[in-house]
């Protein structure tokens, strides 16, 4: 998972300048998809959001609106918040249009009292965001791999919904399109209390895509189906919002449930052809000799 602009904070490059949260404090658990050191005003087109953006503020304007218009921007595009280095432009406060902007659009800003090596803190900072996306990429193999085996043997959904809480911690239920539970694992806790009052619970669940958090309820819900025709849904209890590895482990599970339903019809439609088959050959045989026919 990516860093926090609160994990940044902890790193050894970022204390050595005594950083200070001086807006948007209740926002610093913004994740930070990378670093970007920038002094001129106008790059909010340039960047794509996640970005924590370091200046030392040599470039930023006298003007309030001025000032109020660059905060807006960066706002806008969904950097992860501002660090600003003190001694260059401002000597110990930022200008007050900047901080109010700032609080007044959710966006962290922090001073560094003391001259930081922004290099130190980039590599800190991305060599953390790699190990993190190293760390993903190794548990999406893994969970790959479970759910793989788990369709090679054949696995029951009864299985399938097991691995899911076990994997994750975190109470599993698959359900029908009626709100029917299916099968569940409450991940330690009390089946009761989980499955109380479920299909009125679920119905008020309604995610806009595929896979989706509802914050409402705390509930990570994907569909379960195959070749455009949806039967079930797979909900995972998390109270809130998910990891990436979260929702891997998710849609991966969803999709062995869709396998696993698809090879049991294709079982049972050989099945029955083969019957029928038999069937056919049989009478066919009994009825070659028309005489015996005829008897």
């Amino acid at each position: 998972m990516l860093p926090t602009v609160d994990d940044v904070l902890q790193l050894d490059a970022v204390r050595r300048g005594q950083p200070r949260v001086v807006a948007g404090a209740d926002r610093t658990g913004n994740r930070v998809r990378w670093v970007h050191v920038a002094e001129v005003t106008d790059i909010a087109h340039l960047l794509h959001g996640g970005e924590l953006v370091l200046t030392t503020g040599i470039a930023l304007p006298d003007e309030p609106e001025r000032l109020r218009a660059y905060i807006a921007d960066l706002a806008e595009v969904g950097v992860s918040g501002l660090m600003i280095e003190l001694g260059r432009r401002y000597a110990s406060v930022l200008p007050t249009a900047l901080v109010s902007a700032a609080e007044d659009h959710g966006l962290p800003v922090v001073v560094l009292a003391h001259e930081p090596a922004f290099v130190d803190i980039t590599e800190a900072v991305h060599a953390r965001i790699v190990r993190e996306q190293f760390a993903e990429l190794r548990a999406s193999e893994r969970l790959h791999e479970i759910f793989t085996q788990l369709s090679v043997e054949g696995a029951s959904t009864d299985e399938v919904v097991r691995q899911v809480a076990a994997l994750g911690g975190h109470p599993v239920v698959l359900e029908n399109l009626a709100h029917q539970v299916l099968a569940a694992d409450a991940a330690g806790a009390d089946p009761a209390e989980l499955l109380s009052a479920w299909e009125t619970r679920s119905r008020a669940v309604r995610p806009g895509r595929r896979t989706g958090y509802d914050p409402v309820s705390g509930w990570l819900v994907t569909m379960v189906g195959a070749r455009g025709e949806d039967w079930g849904r797979l909900i995972v209890d998390l109270g809130s919002p998910p990891s990436p590895r979260e929702t891997v482990l998710i849609e991966r599970a969803a999709t062995t449930l869709a396998l696993g339903r698809l090879l049991d019809r294709h079982a049972e439609s050989v099945e029955r052809q083969a019957h029928g088959t038999i069937i056919a050959r049989i009478l066919a045989h009994a009825y070659s000799d028309p005489q015996e026919a005829a008897a």
